[in-house]
């Protein structure tokens, strides 16, 4: 077993963070924080709604239309 040595403020601060970092309530809440934050500033929702990207709506995207060239049929 490799061992490493770490000065005691260090190992603390270690072991600190971890306990923080392991607290599940802790980062849910910090993620609904920077959700609302990201929606404040850019005015744009985070959802997991995806029924507007049908194909239909991909299919009718007049930017995509280009006229035909001769090398289409080669």
């Amino acid at each position: 077993m490799k061992t490493v040595k770490v000065p005691e403020n260090e190992y603390l601060k270690m072991r600190k963070t971890i306990k923080i970092l392991s607290d599940s309530k802790l980062l849910k809440r910090i993620n609904e924080l920077i959700e609302i934050l990201f929606q404040e500033k850019y005015n744009i929702v985070l959802t997991d709604y995806t029924d507007d990207l049908t194909e239909f709506s991909v299919n009718n995207i007049k930017e995509w239309d280009v006229k035909k060239s001769k090398w289409d049929n080669v």
